[in-house]
């Protein structure tokens, strides 16, 4: 009897063991993932070549005497026509738009620019 009680306790033990082990490994794994994730927000690959493409778009259709609101406009109409990464094209606008409207009213080119807001090396 004593021996059962004995095997019993060692088996529940063991089960204890095992899933707190496994729900240590699946945490870790959890907190991995969110940093993952952290880190591609901050630096999503395809930034700069998105910005790149906007900037060479943006720059054909603005002329020397566009206003600032024309060259707003026109980012945003190169925004709608570039398709699955539209919404990363109106976030990026929208966080650097007096940046992006400054250096478009240059002679600078599209890299400069995209360097110049730091997406770009």
């Amino acid at each position: 009897m004593l021996r059962n009680v004995f095997l019993v306790t060692l088996l529940i033990c063991s089960v204890c063991a095992v899933h707190w082990e496994i729900r240590e490994v699946e945490s870790s794994e959890d907190v991995d993932v969110m940093t993952a994730d952290k880190m591609t927000k901050q630096k999503l690959p395809g930034v700069c070549w998105a910005c790149n493409w906007v900037m060479k778009k943006v720059k054909k259709m603005i002329t020397p005497n566009s206003t600032k609101e024309e060259v707003e406009k026109d980012l945003h109409v190169v925004c709608e026509k570039i398709g699955f990464l539209k919404s990363l094209c109106k976030s990026f606008v929208k966080k650097y738009l007096g940046t992006l409207v400054e250096d478009l009213s240059t002679t600078d080119g599209p890299k400069t620019i995209c360097v110049n807001v730091g997406v770009c090396k």
